[in-house]
């Protein structure tokens, strides 16, 4: 079952799901907005990158945290869905993992591509994506990953090719 604007605001105000920072205007019907942070990193030369006033140009592509610290609990998961507006532009927005686990903590990460001709603008703070909310039928245990999620990092499947 999806969760309902109501039912967002009720746990969120209840401390079940956490959202740091979080503006009460980024939620909507169904979803909350989940933006860019400050920071991007440039994975072909291994270099972080400011995106205040940063243009994503041609076939340019960076990965990029969420602003929003996100904590889920163990009864629920998250669904990262790109908003259409950023599409239109061209830009090619996708996830690290496009579903965040029960008990998920960290800042969601982006991938941006930039697939049009023209030079698009990015900035801290830029609504790029949507979250929204399902119930699991049961609470499951804490899953473990390989990356932090707290920090951009780049792809460990190199590590498993050597």
């Amino acid at each position: 079952m999806i969760l309902s604007k109501q039912s967002i605001e009720k746990l969120i105000t209840e401390k079940k799901i956490k959202i740091n920072p979080f503006d009460e205007a980024s939620v909507g019907t169904v979803s909350i907005d989940l933006h860019l942070d400050s920071v991007a990193l440039d994975p072909a030369k291994n270099k972080e990158l400011s995106l205040n006033n940063y243009y994503l140009t041609n076939d340019n592509f960076i990965l990029v945290n969420a602003l929003e610290f996100i904590e889920l609990p163990a009864n629920l998961i998250a669904r990262i869905v790109p908003r259409s507006s950023l599409a239109r532009l061209g830009v090619l927005c996708t996830f690290e993992a496009d579903i965040l686990a029960p008990n998920f903590a960290g800042k969601p990460l982006f991938t941006l591509k930039n697939l049009s001709n023209k030079p698009v603008l990015t900035r801290p703070g830029l609504a790029i994506a949507q979250l929204i909310f399902e119930e699991v039928d049961q609470e499951v245990e804490v899953q473990t990953s390989r990356y932090d999620h707290k920090k951009l990092e780049e792809s460990k499947l190199c590590e498993e090719l050597e």
